[in-house]
């Protein structure tokens, strides 16, 4: 989703309220950073720490906020991290573009790309083939990343036919308010809602569920670190899904806890991440299995289509960017 840029926020959770100076300096030292500033989907993780998860696997977890998933990729590779939330798309085209093999993703925390097409109520887009005639309005960046044409090829739609409108800086929502174009891609969380807070919507298109999807928030480890810390691995996926668990058997609380570790993120945006976030956790493929586990399917998808639409060089395997070895079975 896109987040304001800010500087990066370090904040040492504490290993439990019980546990004692020694037992805290005993613990195995955790640098984790975030792909952005701390969001909802970042919740289960703060409740692991706040609750003395991460602490019982005999952890001490740091967490920083993130600029983007290409920083978080680069931090955790220089070894400035243990541990980074990234998109599992983009370290896929990172490795290829650097010709490197060091870093791979042991979960998958958002498998269901948020990616759509957002119209305004009446704009008569309800199905792919509905945006042939219309105004597309969008920035560079998701233009040339190339999943709308990926859509669109997808679903046989004309893109020839679609009148599409650069608008940078962030003014597509604006543009589409105003009339001056009749759809744009973005995520149908939260940008699908910042819409809808001030004109209906049409119920957001989900690019995944029309053949295109990229695996999105995954947790990355350098491979020589897990090689080595294989069990603080494992213990911290384990304490992350049971952040999850509670992150979703009590979200109000969930929001207490993420605004006290973060006073100065909007609440209400928190809020309606946390709620909104569990719908994009999983694909058909990997539902009913655990938080974070990654069907292989997914990831060939994922790389397909970066190299088909997105100019990545070809070659890379799913055993490349993913091993789910370390993660609980349940």
């Amino acid at each position: 989703m896109k987040h304001l840029m800010m500087p990066f926020v370090g904040l040492t959770m504490l290993c439990a309220p019980f546990a004692s100076n020694a037992l805290a300096q005993d613990h195995e030292k955790i640098n984790l950073r975030l792909a952005w500033v701390a969001g909802g989907v970042d919740a289960p993780i703060f409740v692991a720490a706040a609750k003395g998860y991460f602490a019982v696997k005999g952890l001490d977890v740091n967490i920083v906020d993130g600029n983007g998933s290409t920083g978080t990729i680069q931090a955790v590779g220089s070894g400035d991290f243990e541990i980074g939330i990234a998109g599992l798309g983009a370290l896929a085209q990172a490795q290829q573009a650097a010709g490197a093999d060091t870093i791979v993703a042991v979960a998958g925390l958002l498998q269901k790309d948020p990616t759509s097409i957002i119209s305004l109520k009446g704009s008569g887009i309800n199905s792919p083939k509905d945006i042939e005639g219309k105004r597309l309005g969008t920035d560079a960046g998701n233009f040339e990343d190339g999943m709308i044409k990926a859509f669109a090829e997808a679903n046989g739609v004309d893109m020839n036919k679609v009148k599409v409108i650069m608008i940078n800086g962030g003014g597509d929502r604006v543009a589409l308010l105003k009339g001056d174009v009749d759809f744009i891609n973005g995520w149908a969380n939260p940008d699908g809602d910042k819409v809808a807070e001030r004109a209906a919507i049409e119920p957001p298109m989900l690019f995944a569920d029309y053949g295109v999807n990229i695996l999105g928030s995954s947790v990355i480890v350098r491979k020589d670190y897990l090689a080595k810390h294989g069990d603080a691995v494992r213990g911290f996926l384990a304490a992350l899904q049971k952040g999850k668990a509670e992150a979703a058997a009590n979200p109000n609380e969930a929001l207490k806890i993420l605004m006290e570790a973060r006073p100065d993120s909007n609440e209400e945006g928190i809020k309606g991440e946390i709620k909104n976030m569990p719908k994009y956790e999983h694909t058909a493929a990997s539902e009913g299995k655990p938080y974070g586990w990654v069907a292989e399917q997914d990831i060939t998808l994922t790389i397909s289509l970066l190299e088909k639409y997105s100019g990545m060089a070809p070659g890379l395997t799913p055993a490349k960017i993913y091993d789910g070895s370390y993660l609980p079975a349940n």
